[in-house]
Order: C-alpha cells, then structure tokens, then sequence
C-alpha cells in the first residue's frame, strides 16, 4: 500500500465534500426539498475511478462491478414482487444510494490492493 497515493485521494475526497457542501450552501434556493446535498452519483463515479486507479486491472476491477451489477439486477427483482411493477422513479435512489454502499467498499478495499498482479 502507497500511503502518499492513499492519503492524497482520501484528501481528494474531502475536497470534494467541502465542495459540494458549498456548492449547496449557495444554491440552496434552486433544490428541491427531496434532493440531499451530496450527490450519490458524482460520489459513486468519484469512487469508482479512484478504485480503478488503485487496482491498476481491468481484470480485477471486474469482480465488483460484478457484484454492483448484480445488486442492481437483485434490486430489480425486489422491487418488482414487492410493488407487482418496475418503476424507475423508485429505483433509481435506492439502486445510487446502494452504489455508493458498493463504491465506497470497493475504494477501501482498493487502497490494500495496489500490488495485485496484472493478469
């Protein structure tokens, strides 16, 4: 584990929060009362590329996109026999809300494995 790269992307992360906690401050009158002030899909894209740059692999970065794929299929499933229909208005907090779940395990996780053989 490279401690630099770990603590200059975990900087990274909290400038991006500062950031967007600003960026709400000041357009606090253009929200919506249902939107939060941190972004669940900038964070997840955020975490993902931070993963990916860490692990160095394509082949290894796999796995969990994998398993985030099928977390959304699950959801997909879920949703749809508990309210007998798919609507996109109800999954897409959830499925961005549990991406970050996923992202953010994956990111920690990454941080231990910047050495993994490249396949």
């Amino acid at each position: 584990m490279d401690y630099r790269i770990a603590f200059l992307q975990v900087i990274l992360l909290i400038i991006v929060w500062f950031v967007e906690d600003l960026i709400s401050k000041v357009f606090h009158h253009y929200r919506h009362q249902h939107h939060h002030k941190h972004s669940p899909i900038i964070w997840t894209i955020i975490l993902w590329l931070l993963s990916i740059d860490n692990i160095r692999s394509l082949y290894w970065i796999a796995y969990p996109i994998a398993t985030w794929m099928i977390i959304a299929i699950l959801l997909i499933i879920g949703q749809t026999i508990h309210y007998n229909e798919f609507i996109y208005r109800r999954y897409w907090p959830v499925f961005w809300r549990l991406s970050v779940i996923v992202a953010t395990i994956t990111f920690i996780v990454s941080l231990f494995c910047q050495n993994l053989p490249l396949i």
